[in-house]
């Protein structure tokens, strides 16, 4: 099945409109019969069958009319897509991508933390022959989709083909669990359409999951689901300085630490939580009734406290991004290091951290032979994790951020597992397409492609 980057154009026969207008060059390239007289065109959900009429010239170039354009929704004005025989007077156009995110219309169209990638992802899709619109769950309407393309350096609001493939970024847990998504993602997989980061993954259900994996054991701090006050107390006892962390947490936000003192006082210090709270406690009673009415709305996990290595006194870690190239292999895309801000024990960037290279941090803080040893073990460790993940969770899951640290004698940690990963740690130079921007859309390709 021969597959090419065609230019699509808009034609403007009145008297005829339903016709299209193909190259010779791209009916020969394409396979096409040399006898085509009408030409059976697929995109999205939608089809139409229209005459031919051939041009002797040799560039790739297609041009329907405006009926034809509104028939398979597609927009009317000179575009690239990538065409497929699928036998000698039928072709496919296509990819058509989808990006399901939250959309805010108030005052000016937003994306969200998304924005600025969502044009990446479209900049990139220009290039490749990929037509990408972001949707929410709100615009939805598998009978008649509209979506915001980038054309003209900014968004419009207009018909879309139903998509090939839907990137799902939808950051809200609560958002993902309505009766709207489920109906949404229902209708992708009646007909077909594979959809992927299939769903958030909470903090528990990723422990669990890497736990049962026995070469991962190393690596995890001992953790427990905080199902009492007993599981605290006792955690406290054996390890002394623990972190107490929401299971649906993100971005460091609301996490305690509380360290155990010899004479059995409690320090406590926490991220963002606002209103009257000390920190420092007499007894353990005085600590958990503290605590309790901020642990009781929503689960919460106990893990140990590694003593890690630090950058000049602050904490650090490093965000490994994962993506699926084919349907088994990961590779990592891009890798930072991240340094948190003064007196924060957490190195997000939503809390005030900073990121560097990985190599020149790693550099100065074990020169150069041990630094090359560590990233690679650091890249295998984040390749490992996603493909465990992959295997025990279910669902399609393309894109992984993965949290690590080094303790003081250079062993790895797991630090966190992320379904959608910020997009703050590794922002483009000015004008550029970031590499996990084009893992992402290359995804998207190796998916449609499969179909």
């Amino acid at each position: 099945m021969n597959q090419t980057l065609i230019e699509i154009s808009p034609s403007h026969t009145s008297s005829r409109p339903f016709i299209c207008e193909i190259t010779e060059g791209l009916r020969k390239h394409l396979g096409l019969s040399k006898y085509l007289q009408s030409l059976k065109i697929n995109c999205g959900m939608h089809t139409v069958t229209c005459p031919v009429v051939l041009i002797n010239e040799e560039h790739l170039s297609l041009s329907l009319t405006t009926n034809i354009l509104d028939e398979l929704y597609l927009p009317n004005h000179t575009f690239t897509l990538q065409a497929k025989q699928i036998d000698s007077a039928q072709i496919r156009l296509g990819p058509i991508i989808g990006v399901l995110t939250e959309i805010r219309t108030k005052q000016e169209l937003s994306f969200g933390s998304i924005h600025d990638f969502c044009q990446e992802l479209a900049r990139y899709c220009h290039k490749n022959g990929c037509l990408l619109y972001i949707f929410s769950l709100k615009m939805y309407n598998k009978d008649h989709m509209t979506g915001y393309c980038f054309s003209d350096n900014k968004w419009i609001k207009i018909s879309v083909p139903y998509p090939d493939v839907v990137h799902n970024r939808i950051h809200s847990r609560k958002l993902e669990l309505s009766k709207a998504f489920l109906s949404v993602t229902t209708d992708f997989i009646e007909n077909k359409i594979p959809y992927f980061n299939d769903r958030f993954l909470n903090k528990w259900e990723v422990h669990q999951i890497l736990s049962a994996s026995e070469h991962l054991i190393p690596y995890l701090p001992d953790s427990q689901l905080l199902e009492s006050k007993a599981t605290l107390e006792q955690m406290l006892h054996e390890k002394k300085d623990v972190f107490i962390k929401p299971i649906n947490g993100s971005q460091g936000k609301r996490i305690f630490r509380v360290i155990e003192k010899d004479d059995q006082s409690y320090l406590l210090d926490f991220t963002t939580f606002s209103g009257e709270i000390n920190k420092q406690y007499e007894s353990f009673y005085q600590l958990f009734s503290s605590l309790y009415p901020r642990l009781k709305r929503e689960g919460f996990l106990v893990q140990e406290t590694i003593n890690l290595k630090k950058y000049e006194h602050n904490t650090l870690d490093f965000r490994f991004l994962c993506h699926k190239k084919d349907q088994q292999n990961w590779k990592v895309s891009s890798s930072v290091a991240r340094v948190s801000g003064d007196n924060q024990f957490v190195a997000n960037l939503a809390r005030g951290g900073s990121i560097f290279q990985i190599k020149d941090l790693l550099n100065k803080l074990y020169g150069e032979k041990d630094s090359l040893q560590l990233r690679k073990l650091l890249a295998e460790l984040s390749l490992e994790i996603v493909e465990v993940i992959c295997i025990q969770a279910g669902g399609e899951f393309g894109e992984f951020g993965i949290d690590l640290a080094l303790d003081e004698e250079g062993k790895p940690w797991i630090i966190e597992v992320n379904t959608k990963p910020s997009k703050s740690e590794d922002d483009p130079k000015k004008g550029k397409v970031r590499p996990s921007a084009r893992a992402i859309i290359n995804y998207c390709l190796f998916l449609y492609n499969q179909k």
